[in-house]
């Protein structure tokens, strides 16, 4: 994985170079320069147009209450689609508008989940415990949560001097 990697980082920009030359050569330097910032142009007409799109879907889902998971697939393969069209080159530009082709899109996203899948790692742990035999727990004895509200009415001035200099350090009630 890290020699293709390394291969991706370090092939892409060589071939661009090359073909920035080749093309250079054959339409001139000012129209390449052009033709490369339509591209990049066109890219984000395409990404607003088919983003809003897919948005609509997702949204559409949501108030189904589905889950817009090929939406959020397509919606990935749309954002790298705009990145590689934004990224000056023609190779780039080429799989960018290739991306912006759905059912293109769907494998290439496919393939790369496929990919990612393989190298990914998980780990589960399972911890089941027996209620009541664990310290701090409730186990099968009963809880009784409640509340209280003093009843009793003032019997008169019988409260004695100290009690009347408690209340006073007290909150309101």
């Amino acid at each position: 994985m890290a020699l293709v990697f390394l291969l991706i980082l370090i092939g892409i920009p060589v071939l661009e170079i090359y073909v920035f030359a080749e093309v250079g050569g054959i339409i001139g330097g000012w129209a390449t320069v052009g033709l490369t910032l339509l591209t990049a142009a066109l890219g984000a007409l395409m990404f607003r147009s088919q983003g809003t799109a897919v948005l609509r879907r997702a949204q559409e889902n949501l108030r189904q209450e589905q889950t817009p998971l090929a939406e959020i697939v397509d919606g990935v393969g749309l954002l790298l689609a705009a990145v590689l069209l934004f990224i000056p080159g023609f190779v780039t530009d080429i799989a960018g508008f290739l991306l912006f082709v759905p059912p293109l899109r769907v494998v290439f996203i496919g393939y790369l989940f496929r990919g990612l899948g393989r190298s990914a790692q998980s780990n589960v742990w399972i911890v089941r415990t027996d209620p009541g035999k664990t310290p701090g727990t409730a186990g099968n004895r009963t809880v009784i949560d409640g509340d209280y509200e003093d009843l009793t009415e003032d019997a008169g001035d019988s409260t004695s001097q100290q009690d009347k200099d408690a209340d006073r350090k007290l909150p309101p009630r």
